[in-house]
Parts: structure tokens; C-alpha cells; sequence
């Protein structure tokens, strides 16, 4: 007789209903209501568009006289239906939620407040819109989902014309920042949809991993000893020993120092490696991430 394995509903490593399932879909579901509220109330009263399926739908509701949240979510179905067949399942249904609930939410807001503007300049909106759509996006992220957008329509260029998914979505950005200045007749309006995707790009970044980027650095110096002493002792800081060749003297091994540091620690270290080997070799990379101990915990 075979024996029957009952499946455990378990969705992206989140159990149905447990602890991380509702405080994903609250975290989604609060996003996705402060994504709309940074559109209704500092960058539709302007016509700012930064780009995005939200911002193509604000161009086509000047035309049409459609609600935006309702364009946003039909343009949206197409590019959620490729992702069901291409992510996750949790992904999907969680971005088809964020879908929803952003773009009703646009359009309930836009009924009951569709002339309220919060800034009377459209610089700070451009500014503080962007800042509250990128941190409301950086939760939405943070749940494993999206509301949308231009970024899955890139994906899909991408798996057939090979183009990065970089280049894919500035070009399409670009033309519905283009289209908007060509339907709502105003130059005037690029510069200030650039600030927003500035801004936005930059807070979610921001939101996601620090404002303080941290560094990875490697030293090669005949006084490594010394310079272990000051990252042991001065920086509290661990480190790790890499053996290393060079090119010219492959038989030849030296130790590299390898060790994370913030921003301001690593100001800390050059100034001491400047005073104890002038000739030392030092690379350092920015990570916008570093887990484990000293550091981000994992969540």
C-alpha cells in the first residue's frame, strides 16, 4: 500500500498563517497603501512621472479619462500572468496583492482627495514623493513581492533579446518619461521626474541595506603583523589571512588581510597603515551588506 505524504503548506519557506506569513502580507499590504499615497498626493498633482506602470497610467488616464489605479492594474495582469509562469508562487501572489491593493488604493484616494496637493512646490514633491513611493517599495520588497511594474516588462525583453535588465528598463522609463512630456506638453517636467527616480532609487537603497555602506578591504604589506594588531586590537574588528602570488613572483606567497569595516572605520585604518607601511597595497570595496557578528544579524 503506498503511503501517503501529506504536503505542508509552506509558501517561500513561510508556513500558511504563521508569524512570517502575516507579517509579510501586512508589511506588503501597508507598502502598497504608501505607494499610492505618494503618487495621489505629490506627483500626480503635477504630472510628475517617474517612469513605471503607475506613471505610463497616469499619461493614459490624461488621454483617456480612466482611473489610474484601474489602467495601472490592467496593464499589470499581462506582466504578473509571465511572472506566475517564471517566478515563484509566493512571489506571484504576493505582487498580484500588491497589484491590487496599490492601485485601488490610488483610485479611492484620487476619488475623495483628487485636488489636494501636499506642496505647493513641485520640487519638494518631486523630492518627498519620491522618498515615501522608495521607502513604501523598499517593504513591499522586503515581503518578497512587488506592485507591479516596468521591471517584470524588462525581464521578459530581456529573455528574448538578451539585453540586460539594466538597459531594458531605463529605455522604457525613458520613453514613457518621454511620452509623458510629449501628451502633457512640457519639457519642463523631464527634470523633475528625473529627481523622483532619483529619489526613489536612492531610498529604497536606503531602506534595503543602510544608509552607511560598509567596506571590504584586502592589504598586502610586509608588516601585516602590525597591521593585524591594529584591526584586532584599535578597530575590534576580525579578519581572515588569504595566501597570495604575485604575477612577477608566483613562488613567492605573502598573506593578504581580508576584513569588513564601516565607513568611518576604514578612514581609521588607512590613516593607521599610512603611518606603519607607506608602501602597502590596499583595495577597498563597497558591499551594501555585510551579515554576521559585529554586523547585521540575520532576519
Amino acid at each position: 500500500m503506498p503511503v501517503v505524504v501529506k504536503k505542508k503548506k509552506y509558501v517561500h519557506d513561510e508556513k500558511l498563517f504563521s508569524r512570517k506569513w502575516f507579517l509579510n502580507y501586512s508589511l506588503l499590504i501597508i507598502g502598497s497603501i504608501i505607494v499610492a499615497v505618494g503618487y495621489v498626493f505629490f506627483l500626480v498633482p503635477y504630472n510628475i512621472v517617474p517612469g513605471g506602470i503607475f506613471g505610463l497610467s497616469m499619461v493614459i488616464s490624461s488621454l483617456s479619462g480612466l482611473p489610474i489605479g484601474i489602467l495601472a492594474m490592467v496593464l499589470n495582469i499581462p506582466l504578473l500572468a509571465w511572472g506566475i509562469r517564471s517566478f515563484n508562487t509566493s512571489f506571484s501572489v504576493k505582487s498580484l496583492v500588491g497589484v491590487i491593493v496599490s492601485s485601488i488604493s490610488v483610485d479611492v484616494l484620487m476619488y475623495f482627495y483628487k485636488d489636494v496637493r501636499i506642496s505647493d512646490d513641485i520640487l519638494v514633491s518631486s523630492i518627498f514623493g519620491g522618498v515615501i513611493i522608495g521607502g513604501a517599495l523598499a517593504v513591499v520588497i522586503k515581503a518578497n513581492a512587488t506592485t507591479g511594474g516596468t521591471d517584470l516588462m524588462a525581464r521578459i525583453i530581456t529573455k528574448y533579446t538578451k539585453i540586460p535588465v539594466g538597459k531594458n528598463l531605463l529605455i522604457i522609463d525613458s520613453l514613457i518619461i518621454l511620452f509623458s512630456i510629449i501628451v502633457f506638453r512640457d519639457i519642463n517636467l523631464a527634470p523633475y521626474a528625473l529627481i523622483a527616480i532619483f529619489s526613489i532609487s536612492k531610498t529604497i537603497d536606503a531602506v534595503l541595506t543602510g544608509l552607511d555602506d560598509k567596506k571590504a578591504v584586502f592589504i598586502i604589506s610586509d608588516k601585516h603583523e602590525e597591521i593585524r594588531l591594529v584591526i584586532l586590537e584599535k578597530m575590534d574588528r576580525g579578519g581572515t589571512y588569504l595566501m597570495a602570488s604575485g604575477l612577477y613572483h608566483k613562488d613567492s606567497e605573502k598573506k593578504m588581510i581580508f576584513s569588513a569595516l564601516s565607513r568611518r572605520e576604514m578612514a581609521k585604518l588607512q590613516s593607521y597603515i599610512k603611518r606603519i607601511d607607506p608602501e602597502a597595497f590596499i583595495m577597498v570595496v563597497n558591499t551594501h551588506e555585510i551579515i554576521g557578528s559585529g554586523f547585521k544579524p540575520f532576519e
